[in-house]
């Protein structure tokens, strides 16, 4: 291990990532949080040998930019494969000892992200930030930003463009010097090159969770409580439409896509984003893509755009990744004419939510934002010494008063003492739903209750993947009584 005395003055975390690599959070002599990645050192003769079987690879398979191509079934024992033959066909020998920590190498090199792939394979790190020559630096879901003891030269950089540009499939250049993409494993690039960038190139990995969190999961975490998850379904359920409200990094599409599990198993979803991210196991879902276009010749397709067609699908449920412009009026259009839905929002607050559909370049009418019924609010907040996400706010929209002031009634709140969310108002558009709906006010509170002892259950117990949460919410809608009985007996 790769000492770190010199420079450490504490050690505040440390954890395996994978059987080769561990991370350490620590602060160091000048009082600065930094990240690193430690590796299994190589000897001199060893970092020859793994020179060596990489350019024997060269000869015996396809690399390509440095990315050695697979299928992605097996990939691995494909690559133990070359190296076997490659080492035989050029006479190359490898001692035991260190034949799977060259592998680990050839696998971080070939397969992987290089230097990165520890970043990139982190399950706490949630974004990889290059800014240009220099350290790297990551966005940790404990520590937040912190700097690494990566640091890329400006040529390194050149080659993470090739490499980077084979991965997501998609060409960059001078003329074009702009790249939107999705990795392998389903993360989010962004990367620019010079003039664009003119320190050299840059570029962010954006991490999000390949098996999604539920619900019960964020129960579980202490984002959001039994009560309010039990709520929002219901609301769902009643065709009232949500927005999710929040800073970045705050968690709001992870806490939509978790949302999206609660709509019963029979109705549409269409969903629209910029960058894929949500991920449902509903068969009845219909997922869109917006594609910016730089060519003459190549049709921009926007959310306006797709919005448009969405109106055309019949859809039970829409679902927009992010309203930041002219899409906002088509959604609250959607809404007005039946179709119900959730999206996010970027606001530091509710009201400042508000603010911004009223204004340019949303322009969404007073009267119609009065269809967003709930909002809810997440925030990275302080709890315990940790930085945590937490919904903090949950609230019903009563309409747009004169100067574009919301009334707004609260319903649940975070106490920060307590670190809980707690109910702090009865709903009324339960009573909407009543009066609307014609349902039994009485058998809608009996509803609610029986949905909250539901959550409760499932967290208790473990049932958070969301195969599991999904055929446990297709038994509530077929038979609340029969759902219960078999969390209860364990019978899932």
């Amino acid at each position: 291990m790769e000492s770190l005395t010199s420079e450490v003055s504490e050690i505040l975390d440390s954890y395996e990532i994978s059987e080769f690599v561990h991370a350490v959070v620590y602060v160091d002599r000048s009082g600065f949080r930094r990240y690193r990645a430690v590796e299994p050192p190589l000897a001199k003769e060893e970092a020859e040998l793994l020179a060596r079987l990489k350019w024997a690879l060269q000869n015996v398979s396809g690399v390509k930019n440095g990315v050695l191509i697979l299928a992605r079934e097996k990939r691995e024992e494909r690559l133990a494969e070359l190296v076997k033959r490659a080492a035989s066909e050029f006479k190359i020998k490898v001692d035991g000892r260190v034949w799977d920590k060259l592998l680990y190498y050839l696998r971080r090199d070939l397969l992987g992200y290089g230097v990165l792939d520890p970043l990139v394979r982190d399950p706490h790190v949630e974004d990889v930030h290059v800014d240009g020559p220099g350290h790297v630096h990551v966005w940790h879901s404990k520590w937040e930003s912190l700097k690494t003891n990566i640091v890329l030269t400006l040529e390194e950089l050149d080659t993470y463009v090739q490499r980077l540009s084979a991965l997501t499939g998609k060409p960059v250049s001078y003329a074009d010097p702009i790249l939107e993409g999705m990795l392998p494993e389903g993360y989010r690039l962004e990367l620019v090159i010079p003039p664009a960038s003119p320190r050299g190139p840059s570029f962010v990995i954006r991490k999000y969770f390949v098996v999604p969190i539920t619900l019960v999961d964020m129960v579980r975490m202490g984002t959001i409580s039994a009560d309010a998850v039990a709520y929002l379904w219901l609301m769902l359920d009643y065709g009232r439409n949500v927005i999710i409200v929040g800073p970045t990094g705050a968690g709001k599409t992870t806490l939509l896509n978790a949302l999206l599990y609660l709509i019963r198993p029979d109705a549409k979803i269409l969903t629209i984003e910029d960058t894929r991210e949500i991920n449902l196991v509903h068969e009845h879902w219909q997922a869109l893509l917006t594609r910016p276009s730089r060519a003459g010749d190549v049709r921009d397709v926007s959310a306006f755009d797709l919005l448009a067609v969405a109106m055309r699908s019949r859809p039970d449920y829409i679902a927009l990744g992010e309203i930041r412009g002219e899409e906002a009026y088509v959604l609250f259009q959607a809404f007005g004419s039946g179709h119900s839905g959730a999206t996010t929002i970027h606001a530091e607050t509710i009201e400042d939510a508000v603010k911004r559909l009223l204004t340019r370049p949303m322009n969404v009418p007073p009267m119609l934002v009065s269809l967003a019924h709930a909002f809810v609010r997440i925030v990275r907040v302080k709890a315990g010494g940790r930085i945590v996400r937490r919904v903090v706010e949950i609230a019903e929209n009563m309409g747009v008063a004169r100067g574009g002031r919301p009334r707004l009634h609260y319903v649940f709140r975070w106490n920060p003492e307590r670190d809980a969310l707690e109910q702090v108002n009865e709903s009324k558009h339960l009573e909407t739903i009543s009066r609307t709906r014609f349902v039994a006010l009485d058998a809608l509170k009996r509803d609610y209750q029986l949905r909250r002892e539901l959550i409760q259950l499932m967290a208790e117990r473990g049932y958070t993947t969301p195969y599991v949460v999904a055929r446990v919410f297709t038994l509530y809608h077929l038979s609340p009584e029969r759902a219960l009985e078999a969390v209860r007996a364990g019978r899932i």
